[in-house]
């Protein structure tokens, strides 16, 4: 199943307030984690807000913070909201009986899995906090494999090589490596 970026990005929200047990935080800290768009983040939040889940509080020492006990609702109430009643597939009748089949298994998985959505709370997410955000060339634990960032370092060009002003080293590879 595929959620919209808006859906995503309010279950991370969600789960960064969960682990702040009633503290503050800023929709800043919160992009700056998940290194995703304020801007875009500050919209999830004002929806999220208008459904109860969050809390604005204004002032020097404001922010945004659960309107709720994270033990109180889950991860398939939120997605059931902001995906409003989203389908695998069309509702079009299917042209053949083999396709009318396949539509029902996959509806069959995708009340399967919002099910096993509704039962995960955000403090069952939130119980071991945040992991410390990865940077480029750390091991993720589980898959053991390098993350990447997508950010492209330049490469820099010395006085006196053949390099152009604009740092190409020559070769087709994206970030300037032979």
């Amino acid at each position: 199943m595929r959620f919209r970026l808006q859906t995503d990005y309010a279950l991370r929200a969600l789960m960064f307030m969960a682990t702040k047990n009633g503290g503050n935080c800023t929709t800043d800290e919160i992009a700056g984690y998940y290194r995703i768009s304020s801007a875009h983040l500050g919209r999830v939040i004002r929806r999220l807000q208008g459904h109860g889940y969050v809390k604005a509080i204004r002032g020097r020492k404001g922010g945004v913070r659960l309107a709720k006990d994270p033990l109180s609702f889950t991860v398939g109430e939120v997605v059931n909201v902001l995906e409003q009643g989203a389908q695998p597939l069309d509702q079009a009748k299917s042209p053949c009986e083999e396709m009318d089949r396949m539509d029902a298994a996959l509806r069959r998985a995708h009340h399967m899995f919002l099910n096993y959505l509704t039962n995960v709370n955000f403090a069952e997410l939130a119980k071991d906090g945040l992991p410390p955000v990865p940077t480029a060339g750390t091991v993720h634990v589980e898959t053991a494999t390098p993350v990447a960032t997508p950010v492209a370092t330049p490469v820099p060009v010395l006085a006196g090589s053949s390099h152009s002003s604009h740092g190409h080293s020559g070769s087709d590879h994206p970030f300037g490596l032979p």
